[in-house]
């Protein structure tokens, strides 16, 4: 082997070992750092005398409160009306059938932007009406 080959080699080896070195001590440097506890906040009693018995409450609360109260008898919910972006996402069969439960009747052999711009229209203004 030539001098200069063994030179090189040295070195190479001198640099595995420089870097194994200081990995060992950035290792040894992030271990020793202990984590900071947070301080936790003092829990505050809740009052008892705070809190207003049933028995003071109006017969309307009283009535809501109850265990009686039927959440049937709530005003019915109206459908909500997708988006434009939504319905441009389906086939034009999905659209169809989703203009169904707004009973509105829908022309398949017509453009998917037409049958989109209909629905939209149509149940916006089915929408509007039962505001009224």
């Amino acid at each position: 082997m030539d001098p200069i080959s063994i030179i090189i080699g040295l070195v190479v080896l001198a640099g595995i070992i420089t870097v194994i070195v200081k990995g060992r001590e950035d290792k040894e440097a992030s271990t020793v750092t202990t984590p900071v506890k947070k301080a936790k906040a003092p829990v505050k009693e809740a009052k008892k005398d705070a809190i207003e018995p049933a028995s003071n409450a109006s017969p309307r609360v009283q009535a809501l409160k109850s265990k009686d109260a039927v959440k049937a008898s709530a005003a019915p919910v109206a459908q909500k009306v997708p988006t434009k972006t939504a319905l441009l996402k389906l086939t034009k069969s999905a659209i169809e059938e989703s203009a169904r439960a707004f009973d509105i009747e829908l022309d398949k052999r017509a453009t998917k932007e037409k049958m989109v711009d209909t629905y939209l229209k149509t149940a916006r203004a089915q929408a509007k009406a039962q505001r009224k």
